[in-house]
C-alpha cells in the first residue's frame, strides 16, 4: 500500500475538530514545502536558471501561494484573475489562456512580470492591435496525447488547446515580423501522467520543433516549458514516479537535441499544480446520518460542492475514519446532501464501521478541490485552515454564508 496515499496528520486533525466546526479544508505547510524541495533537488542541479511555475488553478488561496513564492516558484496562470494574483505578489508568471477575450489579453500585456503563452496563431491579430509584447511563446499541440481520463486529453485532434505543430514555423515567423524579440515554446499534453518516459518525450518533441524553427527563422528560445501533469497517486496501490529519473532523462534529451539543432540551451520551465499541493490537503467532515437502504449510506456534512472531483469524473479519493484505522470493515457509500445522485465521495468503499459523529477525512484535497467548488443547491464552501510547520493552525479563509451567495445581486427588496 502506498504510504503517500494513506498518510494524514491524524493528531493535528484530532485537535482541529475540537477547535473548528466541520467541514473544513486543512493544508499542511510542511508537506507543500517538501514537495517544492523534491522539484528543486531533482531539476535544480541539472538545469541552470530552472524556472518552476505553480499552476494556480490547482489552489489559488493567497496564503498557500505565499509558501510557494517563498520556495522560489512563479505562477502558471490561465485567467485574468490568476494574473491579478501574480501582479499582487509581483512574481514571475506565464499566462496560458485559450479563446481569450480582448480584455483578458490587454490585461496580460499590461502586466509587467507576465509572459504571454499563445494558444493559436489567430490570436496574433488581436495581440497586434493591443500592443506587441517583447516576449511570446506558443503552446504546441503535437497531435497526440495520453491520459487516464478523457477530460485530461490536452492534445490531439479533439483537444481545444494549442497550435498544431505543423503551423509552428508560420506562427513564429508572423510573431517575429510583428516585432517580437524574445521567444519561448510550450507543450502541455497530459494531466496526472504516471509514465516516466512521457516527460523526456515531450522535451524531445519540443526541442525538435524549436530546432526546425531556428533552422528556418534564426530564432533562439529563451524558455522551453514542458508543462506539468506530474502524477499524484490517488489509490493506495498506485506507484509513485521517480522525479530524479525524470529530471535526469530530460537532461539527457537536452544534451542530445540542443547540439543537434544548434540551439542555445533554453531555460527549463515546468508548471505543476496537483503534485505540489494535492497530498498536502484534506477535506474534514462529520458523519450526520447513516442510512441502511439497499446499501449503507454514510451522510456527511460536506458535499460535492466543496470538492467536486468524484461527482464530475468519478475520481477516487482515499478516505480515513479518524481514530478507526484498524478493526472490522464494511462496504459503504460516503455521500453529501446535495440533491444530485452523483454527490457521492465513495461508492462500495470498504471502511471501518462508522457511527454518527465520526470524523471523515478525505485525502488529496489540496488541489482541484476548493478551486473547483460551487454553490449549487445554495451550499456553502467550507473554511480553509493552514497547519503551519510549527504545529499551529491559521484560518486562511472563512466559511461562506447565506449572505455571501447574494452579495452580487442587485437590490431586490
Amino acid at each position: 500500500m502506498n504510504p503517500n496515499v494513506t498518510r494524514y496528520p491524524a493528531e493535528a486533525i484530532e485537535q482541529a475538530v475540537t477547535e473548528f466546526s466541520t467541514p473544513f479544508f486543512l493544508y499542511e505547510e510542511e508537506q507543500i514545502r517538501a514537495n517544492c524541495k523534491r522539484y528543486a533537488d531533482a531539476f535544480g542541479p541539472l538545469f541552470p536558471n530552472f524556472t518552476p511555475l505553480f499552476a494556480v488553478k490547482a489552489n489559488s488561496n493567497p496564503h498557500v501561494l505565499k509558501i510557494l513564492i517563498d520556495e522560489g516558484w512563479g505562477f502558471d496562470c490561465s485567467s485574468k484573475s490568476e494574473v491579478w494574483l501574480a501582479n499582487e505578489f509581483d512574481v514571475l508568471a506565464q499566462h496560458t489562456g485559450n479563446y481569450c477575450t480582448d480584455d483578458e489579453l490587454r490585461y496580460v500585456l499590461e502586466s509587467q512580470n507576465t509572459l504571454l503563452n499563445v494558444d493559436d496563431i489567430s490570436m496574433l491579430d488581436t495581440i497586434q492591435g493591443l500592443g506587441v509584447p517583447e516576449y511570446i511563446s506558443f503552446r504546441i499541440n503535437p497531435g497526440v496525447s495520453s491520459a487516464t481520463m478523457e477530460s485530461n486529453l490536452l492534445a490531439g485532434p479533439d483537444a481545444k488547446y494549442g497550435l498544431p505543430w505543423e503551423e509552428a514555423i508560420d506562427a513564429y515567423k508572423r510573431a517575429k515580423e510583428m516585432g517580437v524579440q524574445r521567444f519561448g515554446i510550450h507543450m502541455m499534453t497530459g494531466s496526472n501522467v504516471a509514465e516516466e518516459d512521457y516527460f523526456p518525450g515531450v522535451t524531445r518533441k519540443l526541442l525538435e520543433i524549436a530546432g526546425k524553427v531556428k533552422e528556418e527563422l534564426g530564432i533562439d528560445f529563451e524558455y522551453i516549458n514542458i508543462g506539468g501533469g506530474f502524477n499524484v497517486p490517488y489509490e493506495p496501490d498506485e506507484p509513485t514516479f521517480d522525479l530524479q529519473k525524470i529530471a535526469q532523462d530530460v537532461r539527457t534529451v537536452f544534451d542530445e537535441e540542443c547540439p543537434k539543432w544548434n540551439l542555445t540551451e533554453p531555460k527549463l520551465m515546468i508548471e505543476p499544480g496537483r503534485s505540489v499541493t494535492c497530498d498536502a490537503g484534506f477535506l474534514v467532515g462529520s458523519v450526520t446520518v447513516i442510512k441502511d437502504g439497499y446499501k449503507k449510506f454514510v451522510g456527511i456534512n460536506a458535499s460535492c460542492n466543496a470538492m467536486p472531483r468524484p461527482s464530475i469524473y468519478g475520481a477516487y479519493h482515499h478516505i480515513s475514519v479518524l481514530g478507526k484505522d484498524d478493526g472490522e470493515t464494511e462496504s459503504v457509500n460516503v455521500v453529501g446532501s446535495i440533491c444530485e445522485n452523483n454527490d457521492q465521495f465513495a461508492m462500495d468503499r470498504m471502511l471501518p464501521q462508522i457511527d454518527v459523529g465520526d470524523t471523515i477525512v478525505i485525502h488529496n484535497c489540496g488541489a482541484h478541490a476548493y478551486t473547483m467548488g460551487h454553490n449549487y443547491n445554495g451550499k456553502f464552501r467550507p473554511a480553509e485552515y493552514l497547519l503551519r510547520s510549527d504545529g499551529s493552525f491559521e484560518q486562511i479563509r472563512r466559511a461562506e454564508t447565506t449572505e455571501d451567495l447574494f452579495t452580487t445581486v442587485s437590490p431586490w427588496k
